[in-house]
């Protein structure tokens, strides 16, 4: 027998609020993919339509009705009232639902996301395990919601995942799990604070997740299953020496980690299953910026130095390239006047080992602000600037040392771009 996928609340008024299945404002939970009739036949609904809202207490509250996907029938009070909504990967996260003829009557409404985007991965798994996606990039005032993704394993074109729900250039930071992918901050033009989540083996539109400690852009990001690490940033009027981290698992604000050894921009992070590895970046006072620092993600506290990069540089390859014991630092630029100094320089370390970073080969041109992904063999480097906006999508074997290779192009060209991957080193035992 088939799964129901739609279902009814029975919906009274008594000491003039909706009470929904006896519970009087009932916080409700709904869940994306299934549609939702409540019933307002009984007569103590006379007078009192139930509607949603995206503001608490709607129209009573300068807010306005929310009609898509919504549907309504009859009369309160009478045979046949009600009101049905149909919810999708696109309804708001939060609505209210409210009677439109009198305040106070209503409750909360939220949309189960993180059953959605486990339900996808259940659905997807194979396609989920090697996956690479670029999010967002451009600089004020034309930054990007474009998503992109390819197939680590496959050489070709990227294609089109869907979009963010907001505005993220400017250096985003970002993070992926097996299940779920995660883009925080940067610009949208301005400096922002929002953390949002997709499904990583779905397409779509990501929702909101939780909010940073403060906004941010020219950021990292990493992590491993339970935790993702925002890194450093530009805060204005100054680079940014803190760490925060926010649960995987369950949608929420960001926390306080501790900080950086030294406050930076545009720094690369990556991470192993139990270290979170921050380097290089544009530092101030000191300009660009040859430190390597490292923190343990199950332990907050400060970082811990690691080592030097043989080159200070910053804008080099964004978020995640590593396996479960090697970190990569792909391209960047070596001065403030950016994409005038880039270059095209691979180096790695040993994440499990204190030292400075070794030479690994060469990108296939010179580009900053790429951004970076990874599974258990390869580490691919998309867009960034040449100077000019690039859409090349470069790949090396983590293992092996040796120059990138051509893996294809992007959908749009683009720098500032966060990448996030499924099977990075963060995620591998």
């Amino acid at each position: 027998m088939a799964r129901s996928t739609t279902f009814t609340y029975t919906v009274t008024v008594n000491s003039s609020k909706f009470v929904i299945d006896g519970n009087s404002q009932q916080y409700v939970v709904l869940f994306p993919g299934c549609t939702y009739e409540f019933n307002q036949d009984d007569n103590t609904n006379n007078g009192q339509p139930l509607r949603f809202s995206e503001t608490s207490d709607g129209t009573h509250n300068s807010g306005s009705e929310y009609t898509t996907g919504v549907t309504t029938s009859g009369t309160p009070g009478s045979a046949t009232a009600f009101t049905k909504i149909e919810v999708s990967t696109s309804t708001p996260q939060r609505l209210y639902y409210y009677s439109s003829a009198t305040s106070n009557y209503g409750g909360i409404v939220d949309i189960d996301y993180q059953f959605l985007l486990s339900h996808q991965l259940v659905t997807s798994q194979t396609s989920a395990g090697n996956r690479f996606l670029n999010c967002g990039g451009g600089e004020a005032p034309a930054e990007l919601t474009q998503v992109d993704y390819i197939n680590m394993t496959t050489h070709g074109n990227a294609n089109d995942f869907g979009d963010l729900a907001n505005k993220k250039g400017q250096g985003a930071g970002s993070a992926g799990t097996s299940i779920k992918f995660f883009v925080f901050g940067g610009s949208s033009p301005g400096e922002t604070n929002s953390i949002e989540v997709g499904p990583m083996a779905g397409t779509g539109t990501t929702v909101d997740y939780g909010d940073l400690q403060s906004t941010k852009q020219s950021m990292s990001g990493t992590g491993n299953s339970t935790r993702a690490l925002s890194l450093g940033g530009y805060d204005a009027p100054a680079r940014s020496d803190v760490i925060g981290y926010f649960s995987t698992t369950s949608a929420g604000d960001a926390a306080d980690f501790g900080n950086l050894t030294v406050g930076r921009s545009s720094p690369t992070g990556f991470s192993s299953p139990t270290r979170g590895v921050c380097a290089g970046g544009y530092a101030n006072p000191g300009g660009t910026s040859n430190v390597i620092d490292y923190v343990t993600i199950a332990s907050t506290g400060n970082a811990t130095d690691f080592g030097d990069l043989g080159q200070a540089r910053y804008s080099a390859s964004s978020n995640s390239a590593s396996s479960s014991t090697r970190g990569i630092i792909a391209g960047g630029a070596t001065a403030p006047d950016g994409s005038a100094s880039n270059v095209n320089t691979i180096t790695h370390i040993t994440i499990a080992s204190t030292s400075n970073d070794t030479d690994f080969g060469d990108l296939t041109a010179s580009r900053s602000q790429a951004s970076a992904g990874s599974n258990n063999l390869r580490a691919c480097f998309a867009g960034g600037l040449t100077p000019s906006t690039s859409n090349v999508i470069d790949y090396i074997t983590i293992a092996t040392t040796g120059d990138a290779i051509d893996f294809g192009d992007l959908v749009t060209a683009r720098g500032y771009v966060a990448g996030a991957s499924s099977n990075h080193g963060g995620l591998q035992g």
